[in-house]
């Protein structure tokens, strides 16, 4: 083998550099598998999304942050499928009650209730008309009907499987022993199963009385119902408003910037032209002209859009119009300035020379490369979204009832603040968790996507 280590740095003696470069026959064998192993490299390459995503799971601020929003769209979205009130019930008993309160009558049944295997009580039920109907009643256990015949309309009565017999019974509330929910008399509905009669109505049985956690309103209705529901609402106005302002603002940005030259200034300019317009004002102004426009091309248009926006109500759709308008133009700048880094980059070049159009570039080529700073401005612009929703909300420019809001639920809760804080406090917080955890991913995606901040 070559020993180059004889070749002293000041030896210029040719017969010693002619000795030192004399290979053998061994020098020219192939590596051995040991050999090449250890030439390859042992870390796996990366992806970019793969790399994004570690350095995000390293951000245990964003993190804990995912991990409560997570929570809160829980409770939003799956939270009333698992507690049997409705934002809308109104329950006549039950008005003005404190967190976890049960209203007299809930609390006589919830004491009783140990006496039922499954229970329907009147005192439970919304509505103006509470009471058993006279006719054909049924119930249903263990996939087997008990039909019974209710003779007169009664209120103040249960109706259930006691636990002793087994028997379907009808117990009245003047009948139970208000301390210890003892039951004293029980009269027999049903003792097997049988079928109805047809056109019986059906009775809902429930195991346990459910408490109201977050209270009650004036109007008793279930005040952490409503706070789910407003919740969602919120977040799904957040997250309509914040595509709106991606799909307007990424397409004006990338034609203005990929277009250049008169283009690109006059485009520049209305953007500019917008951004000096108080938003505010512009947005109390249009909410307050456009809402009755709207609401009467609801009433009066039989299309399938008019329909839609109905079911939205007037004050939704104008909340869309406001970001389609104005708050699109900090995502059109962003775009604008990621494009003209871009533009010249040799991929474009060779799209340009192969005959592509700029549409073919704006879609094939720009905006997918400029992925990482709209998935952050979008991120960014939902907590902005609720924010407004909110704010217009607690005006009374937002939505409109019989749909809630956080912010609408924050406003009918300012009337009665010092009787009844626990009402306001519950939206707000709910309001504040979704904004600050928003704005914390939102801050750990720009640092994980932006490959300047790489570590």
């Amino acid at each position: 083998m070559a020993d180059f280590s004889k070749i002293s740095p000041f030896q210029v003696d040719p017969s010693a550099i002619e000795e030192a470069v004399t290979f053998s026959p061994e020098d020219f064998e192939p590596a051995s598998e040991g050999e090449k192993e250890s030439m390859v490299e042992k870390r796996k390459s990366v992806s970019y999304w793969k790399d994004a995503a570690r350095r995000f799971k390293a951000n245990h601020v964003s993190m804990v942050a995912l991990f409560i929003f997570i929570l809160v769209l829980i409770f939003a979205f799956i939270g009333p499928k698992l507690i049997p009130y409705s934002y809308g019930d109104q329950y006549r008993s039950s008005q003005k009650l404190g967190p976890r309160e049960f209203s007299e009558g809930e609390a006589l049944i919830a004491k009783a209730s140990s006496y039922f295997d499954g229970f329907y009580a009147t005192a439970l039920q919304p509505g103006s008309i509470t009471a058993v109907m006279k006719g054909e009643q049924y119930v249903t256990k263990s996939g087997k009907t008990y039909a019974f015949t209710q003779e007169k309309n009664e209120e103040g009565v249960i109706i259930g499987f006691e636990k002793s017999s087994g028997n379907l019974v009808k117990v009245y509330e003047k009948d139970i022993d208000p301390a210890t929910g003892a039951v004293k008399n029980a009269t027999v509905l049903a003792e097997a199963p049988s079928e109805p009669a047809e056109g019986a109505s059906e009775l809902k049985l429930v195991k346990r009385v459910f408490p109201h956690m977050f209270g009650t309103d004036s109007v008793g209705r279930d005040l952490m119902a409503r706070t789910m529901y407003g919740a969602r609402v919120s977040i799904l106005i957040g997250i309509m408003a914040a595509l709106i302002v991606l799909i307007i603002g990424s397409i004006y940005g990338a034609i203005s910037g990929l277009s250049g030259g008169t283009v690109d200034f006059i485009m520049m300019r209305i953007v500019e032209l917008i951004y000096s317009i108080p938003e505010v004002l512009i947005v109390l102004l249009l909410q307050v002209v456009l809402r009755e426009p709207l609401q009467e091309w609801i009433d009066h248009s039989g299309s399938s859009l008019a329909h839609a926006a109905g079911a939205l109500g007037s004050g939704i759709i104008c909340i869309f119009i406001t970001f389609a308008l104005l708050y699109w133009v900090t995502m059109a700048r962003i775009v604008r300035g990621q494009v003209l880094q871009l533009r010249k980059q040799e991929y474009v070049t060779a799209a340009i020379a192969l005959g592509a159009g700029n549409k073919r570039i704006i879609r094939r080529h720009l905006l997918p490369n400029c992925v990482g700073a709209l998935v952050i401005t979008t991120c960014l612009q939902i907590p902005s979204a609720i924010f407004l929703e909110s704010f217009l909300s607690f005006l009374g420019l937002g939505v409109s009832a019989p749909m809630a809001s956080l912010g609408s639920l924050c406003s009918d809760a300012l009337q009665t603040i010092t009787l009844y804080p626990y009402r306001l406090i519950y939206p707000a917080v709910i309001l504040t968790i979704i904004v600050l955890t928003l704005n914390l991913v939102g801050d750990g995606l720009r640092d994980a996507l932006d490959p300047r901040l790489k570590k």
